[in-house]
């Protein structure tokens, strides 16, 4: 089998960033058999190429994908004996790095019982978005039902080129990067190596100290969320970034007149020139708006006002393509750098201005990653996926990022949070304020 190379293009962010790793757990109904699993993982390395890839950086500092690079996944089994057994080991696994230029870009754990099994997938985001990941995890219990899977071309952004004629930069994104460029050109345009990322992924570990913890909305609650939405004109989506501005503004802001930062990621598969299909990658950008709770308002007049902020982000022809073509445009190796700039041993003073600009070095937005309503078949052959739980990275430039997947009409909201900026008890608060806000608004 050929090893392949693709480019690593608007991903280039993802290479040396010390928070990057997603977090996916789904819980199986069915009897768990270990060589039989393992079996299924090595069905899928003709299934997904990318997933059994390293990374290889040549002399000009373009990074790739090298597919079908790794022989073996890294897979951990073990009876269950504590019910979020799956999350003590997330959180610990959270803190360690991957070894990109080696490989593989993906740990798997199980954690079983007689009649069920957890599996939890620790996936460098090089390997691909939320949305990606959580049909990786459908394909994998797919495969372990003995159900014969299509091999899928794997297909990523390679030029901007890709994007509609409509997605040119803006003016902002073509200075900035015209400027970056330019000053890092006039430096010492160092190259750093797995080494020094290993050091520096360390580092940021002793800095920042992420927690993980989640919350559940069950069907009930969630039918009666569904009816208020729609009865209020506005998206699921909208109503949790309200209820999480809301909390924040409450627990956090101490209802002071402080604007809570939001950052919401978007799929763009459809938007893309891409036949993307169920294939693995990154086809994601982000819109972000500033906004206050008005607590003289109810909740949902303050959801319509989130609406208007967010429809008018993503109804811009330009803004939804800021991040892509930001990060299509800057030089990598400068990219590389500025983690290096706010967490490492990098004096360069490019690296250091755009870390600062793009706030890698000061944590200070939240962040919603909204899979949606997750339209795969949860009965597949003799096994029931009975729920997902997704970690969305908690960037070094966000301190609090929810992770959000609804399956069967069950949401589960998955809090990546940075402690040393807001305690456990603090976020819990904002976690039972939250659903406070979209379960008991929603049943009146």
């Amino acid at each position: 089998m050929k090893n392949k190379k693709l480019r690593i293009y608007t991903e280039r962010h993802m290479l040396r960033n010390p928070a990057l790793t997603v977090l996916m757990k789904i819980s199986v109904d069915g009897h768990f058999d270990e060589p039989r699993f393992e079996k299924a993982l090595q069905k899928l390395k003709h299934v997904h190429p990318l997933l059994y890839s390293s990374v290889v950086i040549d002399n000009d500092g373009e990074a790739y994908y090298r597919e079908n690079a790794v022989q073996r996944l890294e897979l951990h089994c073990a009876m269950r004996e504590r019910k979020d057994q799956w999350l003590e080991v997330a959180e610990t696994e959270n803190k360690h790095p991957f070894h990109c230029e080696k490989g593989p870009l993906v740990r798997f754990f199980v954690f079983y019982s007689e009649t069920d099994f957890d599996i939890l997938a620790i996936v460098q985001h090089l390997i691909g978005d939320g949305d990606a990941i959580a049909r990786l995890l459908r394909d994998v219990v797919t495969a372990y039902a003995g159900i014969d899977l299509s091999h899928q071309d794997q297909i990523l952004i390679s030029s901007q080129n890709d994007f509609p004629h409509t997605a040119t930069p803006t003016f902002l994104v073509k200075a900035f990067t015209r400027t970056m460029n330019k000053m890092w050109d006039k430096g010492e345009r160092r190259r750093f190596g797995e080494h020094e990322f290993q050091e520096m992924f360390f580092n940021y570990h002793q800095i920042a100290d992420i927690g993980l913890s989640y919350s559940t909305i069950n069907s009930s609650e969630m039918n009666d969320l569904y009816i208020a939405c729609k009865a209020h004109g506005v998206t699921v989506n909208e109503a949790i970034v309200t209820a999480l501005i809301g909390a924040m503004q409450e627990i956090c802001l101490h209802r002071s007149n402080k604007k809570t930062v939001v950052g919401v990621p978007i799929n763009m598969r459809r938007q893309l020139s891409l036949p993307t299909d169920d294939c693995l990658g990154n086809f994601a950008s982000a819109v972000t708006i500033k906004e206050l709770y008005d607590t003289k308002k109810d909740f949902w007049q303050n959801a319509v006002q989130v609406r208007s902020k967010l429809k008018s982000k993503l109804e811009s022809a330009k803004a939804p393509w800021v991040p892509l073509n930001l990060f299509a445009l800057l030089n990598p190796l400068l990219t590389d750098a500025m983690y290096f700039a706010a967490y490492g041993n990098c004096d360069d003073m490019a690296a250091k201005k755009a870390a600062a600009m793009l706030s890698i070095d000061n944590p200070s937005s939240t962040a919603v990653s909204n899979l949606g309503r997750l339209n795969f078949d949860c009965q597949i052959g003799s096994y029931h996926i009975r729920d997902m739980v997704f970690f969305a990275p908690k960037a070094p430039g966000s301190y609090v990022v929810l992770g959000v997947a609804t399956l069967a009409d069950k949401m589960q909201i998955g809090f990546s949070y940075d402690r040393k900026k807001i305690s456990s008890d603090t976020m819990e608060d904002v976690s039972s304020t939250m659903l406070e806000l979209l379960i008991s608004r929603s049943q009146r």
